[in-house]
């Protein structure tokens, strides 16, 4: 590896065990499909998919065409779903690369089966519903016309109905309840109207951990296929650490870098963008090859902590479009070359991914999509 370098190391065991996990806990008739849009959330699409479809999982989730395609062309040969629909002009894509569909809305559902009409062959579909999310799916007053429209369609097969959870992981809340609830009436009356998929699938990483009756015939985790939870909340108070336990899930990706360089400077220097650190006292400080032009946050300047020789080290100064600053004062045999983590773990030293995600107030999941072609990944089994 060169020495000029930032790289993350992806545990194909660690996503393999994780998926064994979840299938303990929701059964084995009941089927998974593993979510992998966004680049597998920074892991890796292709190398990800692979690695769960030869783990036993049932189908894969991707948000847009071009993520499916990819798969596709990737050697993938097991469902994926286009979780978020498709855009007029696209359905015969859809159809090319014998991708399921999801139905966001009835001119989806009237484009998608006269273009299956044309091409003389069924395309495979899901119906998205809106619950209470307020974002994609059909509205709950439509569906009589999307009951029609399907019976109009007969190349389209309904495989799967679905809804998507706004707040999951808050027991705080009513709103997955009552989401829950109006999901079962929507199943009801569509089977009223001759409507009965077989594949209903509601719960994501927080509804399979926390809400059991939104299993469903399928699941779709997505965070803890990598090994990371959201925060759970009861009355304000955060609980994260208890569904750890029952849900012992390990993260899956490692982010380092290899020490650049390491200066001393004495007492009262300025450092970096703005010299909004000052050494408050004569400082070992190293350099390190990642910055926001990697994905590695600005935000995160002077609020993270990294691992060097097995011992966490402060990250100093404004993090830059290449380059991050680290106080190594108290690691004195630090030297350039040493490999440093920035997610990971070193003996008893852990950053999980959540670690960052908590310092600048957002999901561990927007720190690793956010990850970019920057850093190479690296594959180990």
């Amino acid at each position: 590896m060169p020495e000029r370098s930032c790289w993350a190391e992806v545990s194909l065991s660690r996503l393999r065990a994780n998926l064994q996990t979840i299938r303990e806990h929701v059964g084995l008739d009941r089927k998974i499909l593993a979510v992998v849009k966004a680049n597998a959330y920074g892991h890796g699409a292709v190398p990800v998919a692979h690695a769960l479809a030869k783990a036993g999982a049932d189908a894969f989730g991707v948000a847009t065409l071009q993520e499916g395609i990819e798969l596709r062309t990737g050697g993938l040969s097991r469902p994926i779903l286009l979780l978020a629909g498709f855009f007029p002009g696209e359905e015969e894509e859809v159809l090319a690369h014998n991708l399921t569909a999801g139905i966001c809305d009835l001119a989806q559902l009237e484009g998608l089966g006269a273009a299956a009409r044309r091409a003389g062959r069924e395309v495979r579909c899901h119906l998205k519903v809106d619950t209470g999310m307020g974002r994609l799916g059909i509205g709950c007053d439509e569906l009589a016309r999307a009951a029609a429209l399907l019976d109009a369609h007969p190349h389209m097969k309904l495989e799967g109905l679905y809804t998507h959870f706004a707040a999951a992981e808050d027991f705080t809340s009513h709103q997955t309840t009552e989401q829950i609830a109006r999901f079962e009436r929507v199943r009801a009356e569509l089977a009223e109207r001759g409507v009965r998929p077989s594949l209903l699938h509601l719960a994501n990483t927080g509804g399979i951990i926390g809400r059991p009756e939104s299993w469903g015939t399928m699941v779709r985790p997505g965070s803890m296929l990598y090994g990371y939870l959201s925060f759970f909340t009861f009355a304000g108070e955060d609980r994260t650490a208890e569904f750890y336990e029952r849900w012992p899930v390990r993260p899956a990706l490692t982010l380092k870098a290899r020490l650049y360089t390491v200066r001393t400077f004495p007492a009262g220097t300025p450092l970096g963008y703005g010299a909004r650190y000052v050494t408050p006292r004569a400082a070992r400080i190293g350099l390190l090859p990642i910055g926001y032009g990697h994905g590695w946050r600005r935000g995160l300047s002077g609020r993270a902590r990294v691992i060097v020789r097995g011992r966490f080290a402060p990250l100093v100064g404004t993090i830059g479009m290449d380059l991050t600053h680290v106080d190594l004062t108290d690691i004195p045999e630090a030297q350039p070359g040493d490999e440093v983590i920035l997610i990971g773990e070193s003996g008893a030293a852990v950053i999980p991914p959540t670690e960052p995600a908590r310092a600048l107030g957002t999901v561990a999941s927007e720190i690793l999509s956010g990850l970019n072609a920057r850093v190479p990944r690296f594959y180990t089994d």
